[in-house]
């Protein structure tokens, strides 16, 4: 019975990319995603594990025909030219912080506000008065839960923003080398930079905010183009073909993953 599942799900999914075939041969056939460094989402443009969410894309487009072109940028700079139509989707984005950008109804991973600490450290996050005690690293332009970005705010004394290409992975650097008492980040993430730069045993998680659910995570598309509402559409259902055909699973194992819906 799951057998057929797939199989008739499969087929929805091809007789689904037809309906677009002829509407968008027209188009440009290069879809180009930016974001800034936050793997296992995205990485490093052309690397074995460039990315699970740069691949969801290029699983889904690239048997269509399209291009899909990948590059790094600062993450507020992503938006801002995103926005513009200069590129096609940002990558990672959630509903609250691009609500102009077209979405789809498929998210691609979820995400939790989590600190982390030197391995010396006894601090541990309990609450938010927990971080009065600490010099913290966060990233600016990111959308944090509502209550973090109003202490971002209101403690710019305590508070050390980083913007760039690859911003927790400076923000890394600086915990292990003791510029920065704690670091705010999602768990993933944090967890593949740190063996990136083999320092794993040199950090060390400290809690997480709790109070709310995770967020989800999207590719969002741009506004200013006319095909962001079909692509976007074409990205879910791509996304549930893959993950009843068992694609998904075998990308996600890839990266050390499981499905975030499981």
């Amino acid at each position: 019975m799951f057998a057929l599942t797939r199989y008739w799900h499969s087929i929805f999914f091809l007789m689904f990319v037809s309906l677009f075939s002829t509407s968008v041969h027209a188009e440009s056939k290069t879809i180009t995603l930016v974001a800034d460094y936050w793997p296992p989402y995205n990485g490093t443009p052309g690397a074995v594990h460039e990315g699970y969410m740069v691949t969801l894309v290029r699983l889904v487009f690239e048997p269509l025909g399209y291009q899909v072109t990948y590059k790094m940028l600062p993450w507020k700079r992503a938006i801002i030219e995103t926005r513009k139509g200069r590129f096609n989707a940002v990558i990672g984005a959630t509903r609250k912080e691009t609500p102009d950008f077209i979405f789809p109804e498929q998210e691609a991973g979820i995400s939790y506000l989590s600190f982390f600490v030197n391995k010396r450290s006894q601090w541990r996050y309990q609450h938010p008065g927990s971080l009065s005690t600490v010099y913290l690293g966060a990233i600016d332009g990111y959308d944090y839960n509502d209550w973090f970005l109003d202490y971002l705010d209101a403690n710019p004394d305590r508070v050390y923003l980083r913007y760039g290409y690859a911003p927790l992975r400076d923000n890394l650097s600086l915990l292990v080398n003791g510029r920065l008492d704690a670091v705010a980040g999602d768990v993933k993430a944090v967890h593949w930079i740190a063996n990136e730069l083999a320092v794993s045993n040199q950090i060390q998680h400290a809690g997480k905010d709790t109070s709310v659910a995770a967020q989800r995570i999207y590719h969002a598309f741009s506004p200013a183009k006319k095909s962001s509402a079909k692509y976007a559409e074409l990205l879910s259902q791509g996304i549930e073909s893959l993950r009843q055909s068992g694609e998904l699973q075998k990308l996600m194992k890839a990266y050390q993953l499981q499905d975030w819906r499981d």
